[in-house]
């Protein structure tokens, strides 16, 4: 298992270990055969709401001043994933395979330096 990269640890076990759950999955997804590749891309889907659905709990929870904004990630976040399921889903198996590779690790990393530690802080100071 592929283990998440120490500078994107942001300090909360419980967004830390929803992380390294996201980490192992995309890297699985990365490394996968065709023959699979949609299997694994679902079961990164399916994490991902779980993952964002938690997550927006806690930030009810722990009154998330900027919640509203990091939801609305979310959801572009899950729009686009669903969007290049639909491709893989229809053929265009390139088109899904090229956003995992190229895109999904980029849009983690961007939206985890910067939304999810913003909310980390606020987490760390309300506990």
């Amino acid at each position: 298992m592929s283990k998440l990269p120490e500078n994107l640890y942001v300090g909360v076990g419980s967004i830390d270990a929803r992380h390294e759950e996201f980490w192992a999955l995309f890297e699985k997804l990365k490394a996968c055969s065709d023959d699979v590749f949609i299997s694994v891309f679902e079961e990164v889907v399916a994490h991902t709401k779980a993952h964002f659905a938690e997550e927006e709990a806690d930030m009810s929870s722990a009154e998330y001043p900027n919640k509203h904004e990091h939801e609305q990630e979310h959801k572009k976040a899950l729009e686009e994933m669903n969007y290049f399921m639909d491709k893989a889903k229809s053929g265009k198996l390139f088109f899904a395979k090229a956003y995992a590779s190229d895109r999904l690790g980029d849009w983690f990393r961007t939206h985890l330096l910067n939304m999810d530690s913003d909310f980390a802080r606020v987490m760390k100071s309300y506990n």
